[in-house]
């Protein structure tokens, strides 16, 4: 929950990049959290949604599943800000869903 948290006051601070890639770590530990309710596995990869998709999409359904792998998609970008501008109210979006996710739906999960 902390890089959840510190996506959160990076955002209301303005800091874009910071913020999506905490929320994007955020999100990815918790996918691996909740992989482990279902298999022993050490996921050692940054794109768990396939995976978390095999494994919970009957749960999740097929949106939010497909809206996880659109985030973990952008990775690199907060990473590597010169590949392109991030958009401000498109972080806000993805970190709204990724906390909802989490604090709703993984935390049941596990």
């Amino acid at each position: 929950m902390n890089y959840l948290e510190s996506a959160k006051i990076n955002l209301k601070n303005e800091l874009f990049e910071p913020a999506m890639f905490s929320a994007i770590h955020a999100l990815e530990l918790s996918l691996k959290a909740a992989l482990l309710t279902k298999t022993d596995e050490a996921w050692k990869t940054h794109n768990i949604g396939g995976q978390f998709g095999k494994y919970f999409r009957e749960d999740m359904g097929d949106k939010i599943c497909r809206r996880i792998n659109v985030i973990l998609s952008k990775y690199n970008l907060p990473r590597y800000p010169s590949e392109g501008v991030l958009d401000p109210h498109e972080i806000e979006q993805d970190i709204n869903f990724i906390t909802e996710l989490i604090e709703q739906h993984i935390v049941q999960l596990i």
